[in-house]
């Protein structure tokens, strides 16, 4: 369960976040994460409540938002949604494709108070 080690990076960036502030309280996390990185929003939920207990984040609601993975076609230029972890291109068939998206986790937006 990789989403323990996540939770616990995500908890550290929004107590810094809202120490540099001086807030005493962190409400919400917006978290984006791509489709490629397998998380479970569900687990990640469960894990992120665990690690902050205690903290000023021990109430905050984490929001996952998940981005859908993404490619260019370097045959035909075309951009594309990936449909089941097919990567071919759906205009011309190609399998010339480079991802553009779906592999990223940042963390959006801390409401702090």
């Amino acid at each position: 369960m990789h989403e323990m080690g996540i939770a616990q990076n995500i908890l550290e960036i929004a107590l810094e976040a809202a120490k540099r502030e001086g807030a005493t309280k962190i409400s919400r996390i917006d978290l984006v994460a791509g489709e490629l990185r397998g998380l479970v929003p569900m687990q990640m939920t469960f894990c992120f409540g665990i690690v902050a207990q205690n903290t000023i984040a021990s109430s905050a609601y984490l929001n996952i938002e998940e981005t859908p993975v993404t490619a260019h076609c370097d045959d035909c230029s075309a951009d594309f949604k990936v449909e089941e972890y097919k990567y071919l291109c759906p205009k011309c068939s190609s399998a010339k494709v480079q991802v553009t998206g779906g592999s990223e986790l940042r963390v959006k937006d801390i409401e702090i108070e």
